[in-house]
């Protein structure tokens, strides 16, 4: 079996020297040759140029979304308004049933009832440290106490 395939190879490369290197058709066979394999060079390196631009676009990508927290480019006022509630809910003390949220253009506006001025500042003060709130505006009210 051995013998065989060295028989095989043998007669593949003597047929392509033979092919390559005749005396009136060898020379162009060659530039031929030449110009196939630079041109499959040129697609592999123009191919392996395009996929190297995509993995450094996608890396920037992914760059910029952990320099700004996940989030690619301005968060719109639905995201920041989870992440608050998402915050908020979190607090042993919140009173989930009794204090709205809302988000316009970044800003968050908190209303309703809580049982002291302190889980009010509490309240306001932790959502004022969540990522992308601009502002807070507190229009929370103690309970018992009488309204301005």
């Amino acid at each position: 079996m051995a013998r065989i395939r060295t028989l095989v190879i043998g007669g593949a490369v003597g047929a392509a020297l033979t092919y390559f290197l005749d005396a009136e058709l060898g020379p162009a066979r060659r530039a031929q040759l030449k110009e196939l394999a630079a041109a499959a060079i040129n697609r592999g390196r123009d191919e392996l140029n395009r996929q190297t631009r995509q993995l450094q676009d996608r890396s920037r990508g992914a760059i910029a979304q952990l320099q700004t927290g996940g989030a690619p480019g301005p968060e719109d006022d639905l995201t920041i308004l989870s992440r608050v509630e998402s915050i908020l809910h979190a607090m042993p003390d919140f009173p989930r049933s009794s204090v709205e949220a809302e988000v316009v253009g970044g800003r968050l506006i908190l209303r309703g009832e809580v049982e002291t001025a302190e889980l009010a500042r509490e309240i306001v003060e932790t959502a004022s440290h969540v990522r992308s709130v601009a502002s807070v505006e507190n229009l929370l009210q103690v309970r018992g106490e009488a309204q301005s």
